[in-house]
C-alpha cells in the first residue's frame, strides 16, 4: 500500500511540474523576448549600431521568422547599417521588412535614397514608384524624390513635369523643392557650355576659352599674355632676321606649342569643369533628397 502511495505521489509531482512548465514556459519566453527587445532599443538609442547588429544577428538565429518580424529585426538591422552608411547592407535588410510592418514605407524610402547615393538610379526609381501613395504626404514625398532622381540623370523635361506636381502644403519639402528649381536652372546653364566653342574662342583670342568656361579669369589672362609675348618675339625674329633665323624658329616653335596647348586646354577645361560641377551639384541634390526623409520619418 505504501509503495502504491509513493508511486502515486511521484506521478502527481511529475504532472504538476509538467503543468507548470506548460503554463510558464510561454511566459518565460515572452519575458526573454521583451528583455532582448529592450536591450536592442537601448543599444540603438545609444548609437551603438555595431553592437546592435551583433545582437540582432544572434536574435535571428534564436527566434523563428514570425518572432523576428514581430520584433521588426529586419528593419532595425537595416537602420543600423544605414546609420553606419553601409548602404549595400542596409538596402538588403530593408528589402526584408514585411509589407504589413509599420516601418515598411520608411524602409522603402530609406532604401531608395540609399540606392540613389550608390548611383543605382534605376533601382531607386523602381522603389519610389512602387510606394503605395494613398495619402497626400506620401505622394508629395514620392514626387519630390522622383524629381531628384531626374535631376541626377539630367532629365530636365521629366523634372519639369514632376515639378508641376510639387506640393507647397508640407513645410519639410518647401525649401528643398525650391533648391531643386535652382539646381535645374544651373544645370541647364552648365550644359550649354561647349568644348568646341571654348576651343574656337581660344583660337581667335588665346585665353578666351578659359574665361568662357568660368572661374578661370586669371588663367585666361595669363594664357593671353604668354601667347602674346611669344607671338611678338616670333614676329620680331621673322621681321628682322627672316624665316630661317634661330630666333624665329625658337620663338615660333614655342608660340605654336603654347597656342595649340591653349586651344586644347580650353576644350579640356570645359570637360573638367563639367565633371567638377556634376560632382558638386549631385552631392547637393542627394543632400536635399535626404533632408525631408529624415525630418518627416524621424
Amino acid at each position: 500500500m505504501e509503495l502504491h502511495n509513493s508511486l502515486f505521489r511521484k506521478s502527481a509531482s511529475k504532472s504538476i511540474i509538467l503543468m507548470f512548465l506548460v503554463f510558464m514556459m510561454p511566459k518565460i519566453a515572452c519575458s526573454q523576448i521583451k528583455k532582448d527587445s529592450l536591450f536592442l532599443h537601448y543599444l540603438l538609442a545609444k548609437d551603438e549600431h555595431r553592437d546592435a547588429i551583433t545582437l540582432i544577428s544572434q536574435l535571428q538565429t534564436r527566434y523563428p521568422d514570425t518572432t523576428q518580424q514581430r520584433l521588426e529585426l529586419p528593419y532595425w538591422k537595416g537602420l543600423a547599417f544605414y546609420s553606419l552608411k553601409k548602404l549595400d547592407s542596409c538596402t538588403f535588410y530593408f528589402s526584408k521588412v514585411n509589407a504589413s510592418s509599420q516601418y515598411f514605407k520608411k524602409s522603402v524610402f530609406l532604401s531608395g535614397i540609399s540606392y540613389s547615393y550608390l548611383r543605382n538610379i534605376n533601382q531607386a526609381q523602381k522603389l519610389f514608384l512602387a510606394v503605395d501613395a494613398k495619402d497626400s504626404l506620401t505622394r508629395a514625398i514620392r514626387t519630390f524624390e522622383l524629381a531628384g532622381l531626374n535631376l541626377l540623370n539630367r532629365n530636365l523635361s521629366v523634372f519639369d513635369s514632376l515639378k508641376n506636381h510639387f506640393s507647397e502644403e508640407y513645410y519639410p519639402l518647401q525649401k528643398q523643392q525650391s533648391n531643386f528649381s535652382d539646381y535645374r536652372e544651373i544645370i541647364q546653364k552648365q550644359q550649354r557650355k561647349s568644348p568646341l566653342k571654348a576651343a574656337l574662342l581660344s583660337a581667335i583670342l588665346p585665353g578666351a576659352g578659359k574665361i568662357y568656361v568660368g572661374g578661370q579669369l586669371g588663367q585666361g589672362i595669363s594664357t593671353f599674355i604668354q601667347n602674346a609675348i611669344l607671338g611678338l618675339q616670333a614676329y620680331e625674329g621673322l621681321r628682322k632676321d627672316g624665316v630661317s633665323s634661330p630666333r624665329f624658329i625658337i620663338y615660333g616653335g614655342l608660340f605654336s606649342l603654347f597656342y595649340l596647348g591653349n586651344i586644347w586646354g580650353s576644350a579640356l577645361s570645359v570637360k573638367i569643369k563639367r565633371q567638377e560641377f556634376n560632382d558638386k551639384i549631385d552631392e547637393q541634390i542627394l543632400f536635399d533628397m535626404h533632408i525631408p526623409l529624415r525630418t518627416i520619418f524621424n
